[in-house]
């Protein structure tokens, strides 16, 4: 009888202890570091050649002006369809642009390059990139 009570009890108190010790959802803090450093905008590339016929890309980029900037890294991409396998390209650059004259000899038609611009803050918090995709064709 008293196993039976206890039981009618639990299942009673159980709905009710659960429904009326929950609180409301609380609002999920707002993140701090994607504001904190500046945001890459307007990333354009051309492409060129250099006077011993390398191909030469150059990048440009702007940005707003924070106070939390220390560099910008470029990273690169080569024949990736899927943009996912940078390689960094050193050293970072101080100034919203950057030439590279060391993409290899290609046997294909054309290759997809991608680059990624991430600005780096000067607490080293990393901004949102800029990424972009060129398709170069073979002279």
């Amino acid at each position: 009888m008293l196993c039976k009570s206890l039981r009618i009890v639990n299942l009673l108190l159980f709905p009710i202890l659960l429904f009326y010790s929950c609180d409301k959802p609380r609002d999920l803090p707002t993140p701090t570091h994607f504001n904190r450093v500046p945001e890459v905008k307007n990333l354009s590339a051309s492409v060129d050649t250099t006077r011993t016929g390398k191909i030469l890309v150059q990048l440009r980029w702007s940005y707003d002006d924070n106070g939390n900037l220390r560099e910008w890294e470029v990273y690169r991409a080569l024949r990736d369809t899927a943009g996912g396998n940078y390689s960094f390209l050193q050293p970072p650059v101080k100034v919203p642009a950057y030439s590279d004259s060391t993409i290899p000899k290609f046997v294909e038609d054309s290759i997809w390059v991608y680059y990624k611009v991430i600005p780096v803050g000067l607490d080293r918090f990393l901004g949102k990139p800029g990424i972009i995709r060129l398709t170069l064709y073979r002279k």
